[in-house]
This record gives structure tokens, sequence and C-alpha cells, in this order.
């Protein structure tokens, strides 16, 4: 009997001895998953206090995503848990991209946090100009989504053999092709009258897009 009174003053002097609030120590409740307002109820509860933050996430809106205390830790009564709320995704508006130069376009897409998708060319005579996208223009998208672009590019042209001919025949030559004289240069000769092409660029045979350049070498009479 006296061993029993001896314990039970004891706990209480100990009881006595703990600092206050120290004795509404409870456990932090688990409340990730819950619906924000489900958590709330919970906290207040145990006798805790709340704070909210909504977080972009992958889950519903409005349900709860993390929490600081985690739950089941050991707390004071009063003591904040600082609680993370989905919002759920995050949505961007699609921008418009047609008529776009591709490699513009692909920017600007990329800068929405949007990725692309399939990039389908077709020979228009477009220089690289996107001529439709998927989704449209303005329609509202998840982060991440993709953005398939269909481009327009040049018809592809054979390019003419130039060697051995006069440089006013050659012109024409290329012109007729579809593609444009680029750099000219000239070799001075005596053995010539007139200014004959002894080297090209693309060679001849090649294909190469519409409004390409072809650069020219040519004998020229000193």
């Amino acid at each position: 009997m006296v061993h029993k009174v001896s314990m039970l003053l004891i706990l209480f002097c100990l009881l006595v001895a703990l600092p206050a609030g120290a004795q509404n120590v409870g456990r932090v409740p688990v409340v990730t998953g819950l619906t924000v307002n489900q958590a709330l109820e919970e906290i207040a509860k145990g006798k805790y206090a709340a704070s909210v933050e909504y977080e972009y996430a992958t889950v519903a809106p409005g349900v709860v995503i993390a929490q600081s205390p985690d739950g089941g830790i050991l707390a004071p009564a009063g003591q904040q848990v600082k609680l993370i709320v989905s919002k759920g995704l995050k949505l961007v508006e699609v921008p418009n991209v047609v008529g776009v130069v591709a490699a513009d376009a692909i920017d600007k897409i990329k800068d929405l946090n949007l990725r692309i998708g399939t990039i389908t060319e077709v020979q228009t005579g477009d220089r690289f100009v996107v001529k439709s996208q998927d989704p449209t223009p303005g329609k509202l998208t998840v982060v991440g989504d993709v953005v398939n672009i269909t481009v327009g590019i040049p018809k592809l042209v054979r390019v003419p053999p130039l060697i051995g001919l006069t440089l006013e025949k050659a012109r024409s030559s290329v012109e007729a092709a579809g593609l444009k004289v680029g750099d000219i240069k000239r070799t001075a000769t005596t053995s010539t009258d007139l200014e004959i092409v002894k080297a090209q660029n693309p060679r001849s045979g090649v294909y190469r897009y519409e409004g390409t350049p072809v650069d020219i070498e040519v004998w020229s009479p000193k």
C-alpha cells in the first residue's frame, strides 16, 4: 500500500513539474487525402491551429496533398499544422502559331510549358511556316500537353548542270529550275572571251528546296 502511495506522489510531482501546456500533448491527426474542410475539422478536434496553402497538382482540387508536421507526430495543443491543398491541374491557353515560322512557333509553345507533338511537313511552297495546329488557338489545355503542327515547306527541285554554260545561260537555267543565283566568283583568264561556268555549288543532280541559292564560279576574260 505504501508503495502505491509513493508512486502516485511521484507521478503527481512530475505533472506539476511539467511546463504549462505540456500536459496537452497529443498526436497530430493524419489529414493527407482528406478534403480541406474535413482536414480543418480533424485539426480543430485535436486542438491544433491550421494554415492552408494551395498548389497545382494532379489530384482533385480541394484535397490535402501534404501536411507539416506529419500526421502521427506528438505536438502540443495549439501548434500550427500547415496544409498544402491541391488546386488541380494547371491550365494554359494554347497559343496561335499559324503563320509563324516553325522555329519561333516551337519556342512559343515551349514557353507555356507545353510540348511539341507531331510535326507534319507539307510541300506548299512556304518557307517553313506553320499552316495549321491541333489543339486550336485559344483552347484551354493542361500544362505538359502536346501541340501538333503542320509546317509548309518549299518544293524540292533538282539542281541543273551549269558547268560549261555561259554565265547568262547558267542564270536562266537556275531560275527556270526555281532556284536563285547565289555568289558569283570570277577568275580572270586569257583563254576565253565569254564568262564560262567552271564550278557550281550545290552540284548538279541533287535536290534542294525551291529558292535555294546556287553559287557559281566562272572563267572571266581579262
